[in-house]
């Protein structure tokens, strides 16, 4: 009784976080679909932690906030039917977002930081084919300039999808490689030194990657997409900001690396 008052206290909580991060929006595309700071990293956590019963529980009831969150979406739809409706609203939110419940199946096969990615990335790939199968289903009837419903789906879907992973993909091993959500209670992946100082170098030069990450795949994918007709354009490479690209990277990765070397240096001196 206790153990299941406690998996949902932390389902609401993580719930709750959930739906805060998918607010927060990298990138927001014309016809649905947005970039979010990794929305379904706290449902990834909670499956894993508690196992797959629980995780579709709590993956489902985001599906659902996700749902009543999209309605702006249907309004899209160029045939609102019974039919398209329910397409939307089974692939684009609730089986695309419950799917994150998986990684609860992961857990007696793969150890905790190698399950937490597999879950995070087949999950993504779940949830972006359903997102192409709605695409070419519910929206068949919309003008598309390219003429090709398949492959006006895949591509539009691709163009929010690939970032997406790759900010949650990123997240999920950085939170797996400084904390251990595998315990009871969660504890530091790995044995942190006793100076404070070490340990929030090793934070903080975390957090500079993961900044390289997000802002490198914002400044990429923002300009893969005709913000008029939605077309992916690979063409568009052309027009990204490769100089801001490169700065970002350098000073981040560069901050990164000399405070994992100061780091080092410290832990060997102790």
């Amino acid at each position: 009784m206790k153990k299941n008052t406690l998996a949902l206290c932390e389902a609401g909580i993580m719930i709750a976080l959930s739906t805060v991060l998918a607010m927060l929006k990298l990138i927001d595309m014309p016809y649905g679909g947005s970039v979010t700071f990794a929305q379904m990293l706290p449902i990834l956590i909670f499956a894993y932690r508690h196992g797959p019963k629980y995780g579709m529980g709590a993956a489902l009831v985001a599906s659902m906030i996700q749902l009543l969150l999209g309605f702006e979406n249907f309004s899209y739809l160029p045939l609102v039917t019974w039919y398209s409706v329910i397409v939307l609203a089974l692939l684009d939110y609730v089986i695309a977002y419950s799917s994150f419940g998986i990684v609860g199946f992961f857990k007696k096969k793969f150890n905790y930081p190698t399950a937490m990615m597999i879950g995070a990335i087949s999950a993504s790939v779940i949830r972006y084919l359903c997102h192409v199968i709605s695409g070419f289903t519910a929206w068949c009837a919309f003008e598309i300039p390219t003429g090709a419903v398949l492959l006006y789906s895949i591509g539009y879907n691709a163009t929010y999808m690939i970032p997406e992973t790759i900010v949650l993909a990123a997240a999920t091993y950085y939170l797996c490689s400084a904390i251990d959500f595998s315990k009871e209670t969660p504890t530091h992946a790995k044995k942190i030194a006793v100076d404070g100082n070490i340990a929030l170098m090793k934070v903080i030069s975390g957090i500079a990657v993961f900044a390289a990450i997000i802002v490198d795949t914002v400044l990429v994918f923002s300009e893969l997409q005709d913000a008029e007709t939605g077309d992916f354009v690979i063409s568009n490479l052309a027009e990204v900001d490769w100089i801001s690209f490169a700065v970002v990277t350098v000073v981040c990765l560069g901050a990164a690396i000399i405070l994992r070397l100061v780091d080092k240096k410290k832990v060997n001196e102790n």
